[in-house]
């Protein structure tokens, strides 16, 4: 038996209860004792939407570090493929013969 319905066969011996019958008491006493209730269930519903309301902000709040994060990348990409176009467009549109001439130029006078 659990320590409440210890107390509760207890109590009805004192009543002049029957042992038998004081001790199918205090175990239906028991048994009754683990029940949920409707304000137990609302209470504990109420602590879960509150746990879920704070994780859920805090996911928020990632997510928008991460796209924060993501934005100030992509920028940095655009820039360096910015860079690259204007290398390619020297390379590739005549910028190697003037870059062969200054060569030339310089170490072969």
């Amino acid at each position: 038996m659990s320590v409440i319905s210890s107390e509760m066969y207890e109590a009805l011996l004192l009543a002049n209860v029957p042992a038998d019958k004081a001790k199918a008491a205090a175990g239906e006493v028991a048994k009754t004792h683990d029940f949920v209730t409707k304000a137990d269930l609302l209470e504990f519903g109420g602590q879960l939407q509150a746990e879920m309301d704070r994780r859920f902000a805090e996911f928020d709040r990632r997510f928008a570090e991460f796209d924060r994060r993501f934005a100030e990348f992509d920028r940095g990409f655009a820039a360096v493929d910015k860079s690259l176009a204007i290398v390619k467009f020297a390379v590739f549109s005549g910028g190697s013969i003037i870059l062969a001439l200054l060569i030339k130029l310089v170490f072969f006078p």
